[in-house]
């Protein structure tokens, strides 16, 4: 009897070795991750017999929860992340456990440790690929994308995951202790099916969640540079407003764009864009955010002052020749200091536009004055 307690345990742990391995990256190599597990499990087995534990009644199944020792050594993941895998792998395995023993004492009325046995592996080659194919990943997917809600939705999931394996558990307790029955047999898939049919419905809601981010995320920034885009220029200019806090815009227009495009292509054009806006964004990156406000136009806001001298960096732009498509025409900019009250956002970027455009006034007049001196 022990024998095919044995294997039945053995046939669980594996189930849960396997999930771990597509669940989680390794620290080690496999070798070194199938030695430990199977040294552990020697160690858990051989105790169990010494104490005449292993009686075949499912009591110990929870004592499994002791491989959260050498899952938390070989697994590069969370303590919390464990702990909550460990509960859908063992939530899915006792479910099937008490279903292979309510079955086998239809007929037995009594243990049957072999049939049950039989019963569970079957039961085991028709789920396993449903469960790792999609059950599994949908769970990660959940615990992966769980993070983007408050911290008490977090909470509340974790805490859905253990009492799904505490009901499971124990319904294992008060049905091993009687006959078996259709009606203790329709309660366990009732329960795998209510558990499974919330994690469904919740992984569509993430999904969902998920997607409509990305689409937010697509609709907020520029294609081309990767920079945030007029949208959330304008979305972050009303947020700075409502706030009531110091603000700075800066305004930069790229001088003689054109010429880039005439003289080289729309594709060195592109690149050229692209190289500015890695160049900009890194300038200003522990002051603010930089955004791509159209064709050879961005802009900078800051919170409070932006300081002078990245200004004057971003004018001379002394790193551009470090994979630039081709040389720098340099750019013209108009940057102003906003207090509250504000005028609108739409008064507050012309304002910066025009002080920008004087620049670009005032260094074409200096370059016609050269021009006529040198003449």
């Amino acid at each position: 009897m022990e024998m095919w307690v044995f294997l039945s345990a053995l046939e669980v742990l594996c189930i849960n070795f396997f999930s771990f391995e597509i669940c989680f990256r390794r620290k080690y190599s496999g070798s070194i991750t199938a030695a430990v597990l199977t040294v552990f499990s020697a160690l858990v087995f051989l105790t169990l017999a010494c104490f005449d534990f292993l009686k075949g009644d499912g009591k110990l199944m929870i004592i499994g929860f002791v491989f959260l020792l050498p899952y938390i050594f070989l697994y590069k993941e969370s303590i919390l992340r464990i702990f909550l895998v460990m509960c859908m792998c063992w939530t899915y395995t006792v479910c099937i456990y008490i279903l292979a023993i309510q079955i086998g004492r239809l007929r037995t009325g009594e243990s049957g440790v072999f049939i049950a046995f039989l019963l569970q592996t079957a039961m085991y080659i028709v789920t396993l690929y449903p469960f790792f194919k999609w059950c599994a990943p949908k769970y990660m997917f959940i615990l992966r994308n769980m993070q983007q809600f408050d911290k008490s939705s977090s909470t509340y999931f974790n805490l859905n995951c253990f009492l799904h394996f505490i009901v499971i558990t124990f319904l294992n307790f008060v049905f091993l202790e009687e006959r078996g029955s259709i009606l203790k047999i329709s309660v366990a898939l009732l329960f795998a099916s209510v558990t499974f049919l919330s994690y469904a419905m919740l992984y569509r809601m993430i999904l969902d969640s998920v997607r409509i981010r990305e689409l937010e995320q697509i609709s907020e920034h520029d294609a081309l540079t990767g920079l945030a885009n007029r949208v959330r220029l304008f979305g972050d200019l009303q947020q700075l407003r409502q706030e009531k806090q110091v603000f700075s815009i800066l305004f930069i227009d790229l001088d003689r764009f054109k010429e880039i495009n005439d003289t080289y292509g729309h594709v060195t054009g592109d690149e050229y864009l692209r190289h500015f806006a890695d160049i900009c964004s890194s300038i200003f990156r522990e002051y603010g955010r930089t955004y791509r406000y159209g064709g050879d136009e961005f802009v900078v806001i800051c919170r409070g002052a932006i300081p002078e001298e990245a200004i004057e960096e971003l004018k001379a732009c002394r790193s551009w020749d470090k994979g630039a498509p081709c040389p720098y025409n340099y750019a013209s900019t108009g940057s102003m200091v906003c207090r509250p009250p504000f005028p609108t956002v739409d008064e507050l970027l012309h304002e910066v536009d025009q002080r920008m455009y004087q620049m670009k006034a005032e260094k074409r007049k200096e370059a016609c004055q050269g021009a006529i001196e040198r003449g």
